[in-house]
């Protein structure tokens, strides 16, 4: 019998190295990737990319309006609690401006700080024990977060239940991403509780539910 070598198999290279024999037979294999075959990966790739873009971009405009959503209720749940275990008023101040820019801050007595204020200094700067106590857009990176505010600007958890001193006030925030493609609601009741909603059916923001009394 007679046997073949892989050698006999296979295409010799040093043949079909050589431009004017890529025609031969057995030499296809060797002659590599031809033009038409890259076109067809550079459109693929081209596809795939521009599929990708918006996906990484709906995930930043989420996590940034998650972020800041986060963050500010960390704050308000914060003061409440230092409020009962001090046993002592806390009243928080918001505001946003046409800018974009907002802040919420908060002080340990009745009279509500100036959360705009950047000086220290000054008497209605917000801070507690001498340290500051502000969010601003800045801290979170996230201007233009505030799309529409609720409420009269300030308002005091009692130190007793941590409800709502005043059992007339409320806040609602609402809340959007940079392009206005994701929205969500910030509340807090005057019982003291505080949530975050999706305002609409439409807003697709997963971990989160649709506000109660939305159709």
């Amino acid at each position: 019998m007679n046997r073949i070598s892989l050698k006999q198999l296979l295409p010799n290279t040093a043949v079909c190295n050589n431009r004017k024999n890529l025609q031969k037979p057995g030499c296809e294999a060797a002659a590599g990737f031809g033009l038409h075959e890259l076109m067809v990966v550079l459109s693929l790739v081209a596809v795939l990319s521009a599929l990708a873009v918006p996906s990484y971009g709906e995930a930043i405009e989420k996590r940034r309006i998650t972020n800041g959503a986060e963050q500010i209720v960390s704050f308000v749940r914060t003061i409440q609690t230092e409020s009962v275990k001090r046993n002592r008023m806390a009243t928080v101040s918001y505001s946003s401006e046409d800018d974009g820019s907002w802040c919420i801050g908060a002080v340990l007595n009745q009279i509500p700080c100036d959360c705009m204020q950047t000086d220290q200094s000054d008497p209605g700067f917000c801070a507690i024990d001498s340290a500051p106590w502000v969010l601003r857009d800045t801290d979170v990176q996230a201007r233009n977060l505030i799309s529409s505010v609720s409420g009269d600007g300030a308002f005091a958890f009692d130190p007793v239940r941590g409800m709502f001193r005043d059992p007339t006030d409320s806040l609602v925030l609402g809340l959007h991403s940079g392009e206005g493609q994701f929205r969500l609601n910030l509340s807090v009741a005057s019982t003291g509780k505080i949530a975050l909603c999706l305002p609409s059916l439409g807003t697709k923001i997963s971990g989160f539910s649709v506000c109660a009394g939305t159709t």
